[in-house]
């Protein structure tokens, strides 16, 4: 299967789809689910300023007189279909673009999708003299931190360590962005251990996300937006985790839509916005609960609000301001968010 962007609106970050894992086959045998996802993608790019640099080369190098140190980077994330883990071992990146593997498999419980940021390793390797190596070491850190955070977006998780090279102890802190993630939705919603028919899956998701979400099925565009924005930093990455104190948020956008107040802002878990936090859609300003909630009511459909995108500029993306329907119409991409308005 071929990867598909989900948006290639200029000005907007870009949020690369990759269906090459789905080994269900459920997107493909369910094209209006697919429609879904990437139109959830396509609304949160559109809705994300350019903020991550290029990522040119996944392994960075550092001299030092006579002595070399090399970090070769490897990512890595679970496959959205089988949970097993996957190794990406080359890779690079355009500015502004996130690669999100999708998938489904079977989920227990009341769990509609799971989303989240996929990790990194890294392997140093290096010759010359011992007395130099912790300087070499000390510059091949300093070139890949020029690059593997992206200067935007969250800091997603870092590698910390140590080299010993005879005898010469060198550490280092390697700090990586987002870059990639993964997503699965399920496809086992009766939970019988098998995969549901065309017929149970049309019955439990919303797929058409161009018309009003039907009375007791599970919106599916919804969780795309809230798995989709999981996958990219928000409650999972080292930014989101030093923001958070209890459930109280640290960050000023969003404490600013709250008069500067924090408090009860975080859901219990951590790793979500308070249930039920109120806050206003972008696209025509009504009152709605927050994409990144931790719940969704059956029969409804969420749209990202003012609040979902106050924790975006705290985690470092930049995004679109909260708008006035003027001013998100003179945005360039961000017309996107205003094509359904169905709900």
């Amino acid at each position: 299967m071929m990867c598909a962007g989900a948006v290639t609106a200029a000005h907007a970050i870009v949020i690369q789809l990759d269906y090459s894992l789905d080994s269900t086959n459920f997107f493909g045998t369910n094209p209006a689910a697919r429609n879904a996802l990437e139109a959830a993608a396509a609304d949160i790019s559109a809705a994300i300023l350019p903020s991550l640099d290029a990522i040119p080369t996944d392994t960075f190098t550092g001299t030092n007189l006579l002595t070399t140190a090399t970090f070769d980077w490897r990512l890595n994330f679970e496959n959205p279909a089988t949970g097993a883990p996957v190794t990406v071992q080359t890779f690079t990146r355009p500015a502004d673009q996130i690669v999100i593997y999708v998938g489904a498999r079977a989920l227990v419980g009341s769990a509609l999708g799971e989303g989240g940021p996929g990790g990194a390793g890294i392997s140093l390797n290096g010759s010359g003299l011992s007395l130099q190596w912790q300087g070499a070491v000390a510059a091949a850190e300093s070139a890949s931190n020029d690059v593997m955070p992206r200067d935007g977006g969250p800091i997603i998780g870092r590698l910390r360590g140590s080299s010993n090279f005879g005898g010469q102890t060198a550490t280092y802190d390697l700090p990586y962005g987002a870059i990639l993630g993964n997503l699965w939705f399920d496809l086992d919603t009766n939970e019988d251990g098998l995969a549901d028919s065309s017929a149970i899956l049309n019955a439990f998701w919303q797929f058409d996300s161009t018309t009003n979400v039907a009375p007791g099925k599970n919106d599916f565009y919804s969780v795309a937006l809230h798995e989709l924005l999981h996958s990219i930093g928000f409650g999972s990455s080292e930014t989101w985790d030093n923001l958070v104190s209890g459930t109280t948020w640290l960050g000023p956008a969003a404490k600013a839509l709250r008069g500067g107040n924090g408090a009860n802002l975080v859901s219990s878990d951590g790793a979500h916005v308070a249930e039920s936090s109120m806050s206003r859609r972008l696209f025509d300003l009504g009152p709605q609960e927050a994409v990144m909630d931790p719940s969704l009511t059956v029969g409804t459909r969420k749209y990202l609000t003012e609040l979902d995108m106050a924790f975006l500029r705290d985690l470092g993306y930049a995004t679109i301001p909260e708008p006035s329907i003027t001013a998100l119409m003179s945005i360039p991409g961000a017309m996107l968010l205003l094509r359904r308005r169905t709900v």
